[in-house]
């Protein structure tokens, strides 16, 4: 009875712990501050409280398409996309909730050079640039954010 007693005790510590240790992940200084100033701007941006709006966003890559998309979206999501009809929209255009989650994936890649500006307003990011690999060409991209407006 007395090691039944202390089965039971043993497995109600052990059993009774549902959360689950989170993953810590240790990343160099660089991409530290800038997943900092990530978080700092992205929170800016959900305090803000913009559901809707309207902007052009335009990438810079080795694409054709290098005319800025005009894009509305309503309760964050993407209402309506016009230009570059002839290239197709294949996903490019996104929200700004979707551009953040992007860059933060750039960012965790260790990208040999970047640069990221946030809007000081709202703190959504108005101009993004990600070089992943020093010694591979065409494999750049940016992200350039204008003429936004609240609707």
């Amino acid at each position: 009875m007395k090691y039944l007693k202390l089965i039971l005790v043993f497995f109600l510590i052990f059993s009774c712990s549902t959360k689950e240790d989170p993953i810590n992940y240790v990343y160099s200084e660089k991409i530290d501050l800038a997943l900092n100033k990530l978080k700092i701007n992205k929170k800016k941006w959900i305090e803000s409280n913009i559901t809707s709006y309207s902007m052009n966003i335009q990438f810079s890559c080795f694409c054709l398409a290098y005319d800025p998309y005009f894009v509305v979206i309503e309760e964050n999501s993407l209402s309506s996309v016009s230009g570059n009809e002839e290239w197709g929209y294949e996903g490019r255009p996104m929200t700004i909730n979707d551009l953040f989650d992007v860059i933060e994936g750039k960012i965790i890649e260790d990208p040999f050079f970047y640069e990221i500006t946030y809007n000081t307003e709202y703190g959504y990011p108005e101009y993004s640039y990600f070089d992943m690999v020093e010694m591979i060409a065409d494999e750049e991209i940016g992200y350039i954010l204008t003429n936004f407006k609240r609707l």
